[in-house]
């Protein structure tokens, strides 16, 4: 599993998750084309006097790039119009527990943001044309039997602390991500099982080989987020976990944590870096526009939905449609119909991802094909779109929904209680004369599914449902941590579990058998299935892109049999928000592939609107410009109602 696979000027894409959105046009049924530009004319000219004690030939001052690529033609996601300065707050579910990127207890979604917006990895690549660009590296090659990987590191490249980045400190973040003391056994497994060691051929050029045949390893080594390795150096795995639990090591990204003002357990404060080296580049035009980002923590929906309206945090993504449709509308809040928040819709071509029950096939009663069925057949998600999601989602029935991976013959899931009661009598499991409880030698069927408060108007009719024909279902309430983390240990019996999409799939880390029983891993259901293995190494090893397509849609196919998931739905759009009038937005709305997590990063504060919003906040008279609530820039929106 990656959290950090790919990145653009320290926006993330989906990574460290579960399905993966459409490549259509990335190649014919040859081979991958990725558009990259060979360098004639070398990089830039150096504004400093970095580089100039290795000579040119090793990747210094000087260096022509001759024999090697790059991309000097990129397009910045950007907007050429935005501004410098102002603060930006959000609001979050839960405080993380570590400030920590890489290791056990990593995998929250804050954690992803902060490492992308403190972080940079060698390349960057663009989600709409599938351009490689520079990042850390200027240039990079590939062998002629695509195993061996150089990149020459730009020696303008600096961390925080001015210290130059070198190949040494791509050496140590391997090393790092191989420890077996970071306790993340599929990180660690993706990539000790793909590369062997790298090498520094020089202070600035690093070469890495693939120990095995597959065509995303350049993908992979290229989005690795780097760290310092006169940090690393000092410690073993174990060590990181314990030492950087909350601390940080130099950055080398835009943004740095501001100390001084997070709040362990309350608030968590990124600062815009005045001295952040790539800050001029042509790919950053437009980005990292916030002097400050702060992000504030609150548990209960409600208190989310109310202190949004107060005025305590700039930006709201409501997790209730019916809240969207029903009270942040003009007529229920005044501040809506008069411009001083906005409402906004976008689509863009974000990976779906998916939804549903998981179930540890690993122990009673799930381990019972029959029963995971069953249980299929008891959830009636037709009427929760209807009654509490006002049809604003859609119907999951893949690992890959929404995609080219997507097997058509997948079956939609039904409600149908008659089906699922004679599937548990198969499976053993009946009512003994005047009892309530289904039960199966000597034990009732009981079972405590893991919730909280935003979760129970979504599970109490499915509790109801379970409990007619004789399942009894307690609503354990824990916070969402705490929640996760029984399930990367496998200490549930059924969870539901939202993934969001990967935008290159990586099937191993989530259904291959040598995670079955290993924790903290992807594979939380206790996959196991041995045409399924056999159809990751084959999708591994081919630089086919029609015959990857065919192997992953067998694979689907053969996964959702399994029924390891109860599929739920997935909302169809790249973010559904309000947010307070003082920002100004892309025409994009959003990047082509990136949900609200780029919002950050991508949006500018406006003082003029600031200061207009504060006026009108004291003139209840007043109005400001509302904006049209749909954006669908790339049509993904017309796409999706043509196709309907």
């Amino acid at each position: 599993m990656l959290k950090s696979t790919l990145k653009k000027t320290g926006i993330f894409f989906c990574s460290s998750l579960l399905v993966a959105f459409a490549l259509t046009g990335c190649g014919d049924s040859g081979s991958d084309k990725r558009v990259i530009k060979k360098s004639d004319s070398g990089t830039q000219a150096s504004t400093s006097n970095a580089g100039t004690d290795v000579s040119a030939e090793l990747g210094g001052a000087g260096f022509t790039g001759e024999g090697w690529l790059t991309n000097t033609d990129s397009k910045p996601s950007g907007s050429a119009k935005a501004k410098k300065g102002g603060d930006f707050t959000m609001v979050m579910d839960e405080f993380p527990p570590t400030y920590r990127g890489m290791g056990k207890d990593t995998r929250h979604i804050i954690l992803t943001m902060m490492e992308g917006m403190m972080y940079e990895s060698l390349l960057a690549m663009d989600s709409e044309t599938l351009e490689w660009e520079p990042a850390i590296a200027t240039h990079w090659k590939i062998s002629e039997d695509k195993t061996t990987y150089w990149y020459r590191i730009n020696p303008e490249a600096k961390w925080a602390d001015g210290k130059p980045i070198t190949a040494q400190d791509v050496v140590a973040t391997y090393n790092l991500l191989v420890d077996e003391g970071i306790e993340d056994p599929s990180s660690r497994g993706l990539y000790f099982e793909n590369y062997e060691t790298p090498v520094a051929e020089s202070k600035y050029i690093v070469r890495v080989k693939c120990k095995k045949e597959n065509w995303r390893s350049f993908i992979y080594f290229s989005g690795i987020p780097i760290y310092p390795a006169y940090y690393l150096s000092k410690i073993d795995g174990a060590g990181y976990l314990t030492k950087y639990q909350y601390q940080m090591m130099p950055v080398n990204g835009p943004y740095e944590l501001d100390t001084d003002n997070t709040i362990k357990g309350e608030t968590l404060v990124l600062k815009r870096r005045p001295d952040y080296w790539a800050a001029n580049q042509k790919r950053n035009i437009g980005l990292n526009n916030f002097d400050q980002i702060r992000f504030v923590f609150v548990l209960d929906d409600r208190l989310k939905l109310e202190k949004f309206k107060a005025g305590e945090f700039d930006l709201y993504i409501p997790s209730r449609a019916q809240w969207w449709h029903q009270e942040l509308t003009p007529e229920s809040v005044d501040d809506i119909k008069r411009g001083l928040i906005q409402k906004q819709k976008i689509f863009n071509y974000k990976p779906l991802g998916t939804s549903g029950l998981a179930f540890n096939t690993l122990e009673e009663p799930f381990n019972n094909i029959k029963v995971r069925r069953a249980f299929e057949y008891l959830w009636n998600v037709d009427q929760l779109m209807e009654k509490l999601f006002f049809n604003e989602y859609e119907r999951c029935r893949s690992y890959y929904g929404g995609s080219v991976y997507e097997n058509k013959d997948n079956p939609t899931p039904e409600y149908n209680p008659d089906k699922a009661v004679k599937l548990l009598t198969e499976a053993g499991w009946t009512k003994k004369s005047g009892e309530k409880w289904l039960s199966k030698d000597g034990k009732n069927f009981e079972i405590d599914f893991m919730s909280d408060q935003s979760l129970e108007r979504i599970f109490t009719p499915f509790q109801q449902d379970l409990e007619k024909v004789g399942i009894k279902m307690n609503l354990v309430n824990m916070t969402p941590q705490a929640k996760f983390e029984k399930v990367m240990k496998k200490k549930f019996k059924v969870s539901f579990q939202g993934w969001t999409g990967l935008f290159f799939p990586n099937p191993e880390s989530s259904v291959h058998s040598k995670y079955a029983e290993e924790l903290e891993t992807n594979n939380i259901t206790g996959m196991a299935n041995k045409r399924i293995d056999e159809i990751c190494d084959l999708y591994d090893q081919s630089y086919d892109v029609q015959e990857r397509i065919k192997l992953l849609q067998e694979l689907d196919g053969l996964a959702t049999a399994e029924k390891h998931y109860a599929w739920g739905w997935v909302a169809p759009y790249g973010v559904r928000c309000v947010y307070w009038n003082k920002f100004d937005v892309p025409e994009t709305g959003l990047t082509y592939s990136g949900d609200w997590r780029v919002i950050p990063s991508l949006w500018w504060y406006n003082a003029d609107k600031a200061k207009a919003l504060e006026e009108a906040k004291k003139d209840k008279s007043k109005t400001l410009p509302i904006r049209e609530t749909i954006m669908d820039y790339w049509g993904k929106r017309k796409d999706r109602m043509a196709n309907k």
